[in-house]
């Protein structure tokens, strides 16, 4: 009996050693292949020198890459081989690639191809990537060279027109960081951040009204001591510039007990505007009244704020600004 139950044991321990042995070469085959994987785009790498763009790349969003002979190109490739884009730049991120496997990667589903972009490291990227028609939103950061993309992209075969298929890459956004030492970071989000501000400031300025509305303002109360306000998002309006909203729920130092404070600031200038300001129903204006630069405008004390809380959950803040075109069309801006 006990003979048996040794064989048994034995024969247990020779069959979980093959599977072993099966899972470790698997693993090891993987290993390999990613090995190859990386060896081959460092060569590419240290044998292809970047060319300067010829064109200044900082506007250039959008890229496009022709396989015009996809039986040759594209169909002959095997499962889990990619082909390389030629090195290019965009929004000013130079040295990025696209790497696409037209059968796929290893773990992609039969008849997907895989596409991924490939960029320099500390940069964030809002991109989207392109497969004919089929496209794809994402974001993601590059710690270092790396690639970033899907397995599973598409179905190849759907995206093949007249046997020319068309991948393109556009770039949405751009955040480059980099660490100068000492707690120091640089951040460069590029340039459409400057681009969305202005094209606000053109968006905006036939409005004249700027609501803010402050969720859970009775929370907001008792989180924000006396002297220190809760600040709305930047905005633009009526051709001014960066403006925004200091909202003292608690009043300032040295106002009267249960009023609130209302200012208003824009640091993109100096302009001289007409203002209404409002706290719920409480309005005060218009009055002339100048913006310069760091400095805010308002009323310490600009009303009761339980008058204007009633069974409301939210306040909204409104400033209504005169518009330099003569128009009574009512015009408003929601935050």
């Amino acid at each position: 009996m006990q003979d048996i139950q040794v064989k048994v044991l034995q024969q247990e321990l020779a069959d979980q050693s093959e599977r072993h042995g099966k899972e470790l070469k698997r693993l090891n085959d993987e290993v390999r292949l990613l090995q190859e994987r990386l060896k081959a785009v460092l060569d590419r790498r240290s044998k292809q020198a970047v060319q300067p763009p010829s064109i200044d790349s900082t506007f250039v969003r959008r890229v496009e890459w022709r396989l015009p002979n996809c039986k040759q190109d594209v169909r002959t490739v095997e499962r889990g081989q990619s082909v390389w884009s030629g090195p290019f730049s965009a929004s000013g991120i130079a040295e990025m690639q696209l790497e696409f496997f037209p059968q796929g990667r290893e773990n992609s589903q039969s008849g997907f191809c895989a596409l991924f972009l490939w960029a320099p490291g500390n940069v964030r990227l809002k991109y989207r990537l392109q497969v004919g028609n089929h496209s794809t939103w994402d974001e993601d950061f590059f710690d270092r060279w790396m690639g970033h993309g899907h397995s599973n992209f598409c179905n190849l075969e759907a995206q093949i027109e007249k046997d020319s298929l068309v991948i393109r890459v556009e770039i949405l956004e751009v955040t480059v960081t980099e660490d100068l030492g000492d707690g120091l970071r640089l951040i460069n989000q590029g340039i459409s951040q400057p681009l969305k501000l202005e094209a606000a400031v053109i968006r905006n300025r036939d409005l004249d009204t700027v609501e803010w509305t402050v969720r859970n303002i009775r929370q907001r109360m008792r989180e924000v001591p006396r002297g220190q306000y809760v600040c709305s998002p930047s905005f633009s309006i009526a051709a001014v510039r960066n403006m925004h909203i200091e909202f003292y729920p608690n009043g300032l130092e040295g106002s009267k007990n249960g009023y609130c404070g209302l200012y208003v600031r824009s640091p993109g200038g100096k302009y001289t505007l007409n203002l209404t300001l409002s706290v719920g129903s409480a309005t005060r204006g218009p009055s002339r009244t100048e913006l310069d630069g760091n400095s805010a405008k308002g009323l310490p004390e600009f009303c009761r704020i339980n008058e204007q809380l009633e069974e409301k959950e939210d306040l909204v803040i409104g400033i209504k600004v005169q518009n330099p075109l003569d128009d009574d069309e009512e015009r408003s801006l929601a935050l």
